[in-house]
């Protein structure tokens, strides 16, 4: 039985590495998830054919630390900016930009650009370190 347990606890965790990062598409539904868990927000502002939001979805977010983390550590949004209702608190300048907040929606940190895997975490991290409480 416990052998069971084991290979069906590493077999989900496979599965949930290579999904991704799991990304809400709807910012007041992931602000609610976000207060029910508990748990700080990543915003993305993007954009269909913005080769650098391609870049940051399709393989940052299927790096499998980049998605651990994200996953474990914030409630994660992808927002169109031509399809989405975006929050009117974060300003942007360019895409993608990406908005760290609590877990109520208060920014703490905005990060303009696309970056490899290790500077996002790194980035992630230290925006982390930003939110009280």
């Amino acid at each position: 039985m416990k052998k069971m347990f084991l290979i069906f606890v590493m077999l989900s965790t496979l599965a949930f590495a290579q999904d991704g990062v799991q990304l809400y598409t709807d910012f007041q539904s992931a602000k609610a998830a976000a207060q029910k868990a508990n748990k700080p927000m990543m915003i993305m502002y993007q954009t269909k054919g913005c080769p650098e939001c391609g870049y940051m979805k399709e393989v940052v977010f299927h790096d499998d630390k980049v998605s651990q983390y994200m996953n474990e550590n914030f409630i994660n949004v992808s927002l169109d900016i031509h399809q989405a209702e975006l929050p009117k608190q974060y300003d942007y300048f360019g895409i993608p930009t990406f908005f760290i907040t609590d877990k109520d929606g208060n920014q703490v940190h905005r990060h303009i650009g696309g970056s490899r895997s290790e500077p996002f975490i790194k980035m992630l991290e230290e925006a982390k370190t930003k939110i009280k409480g």
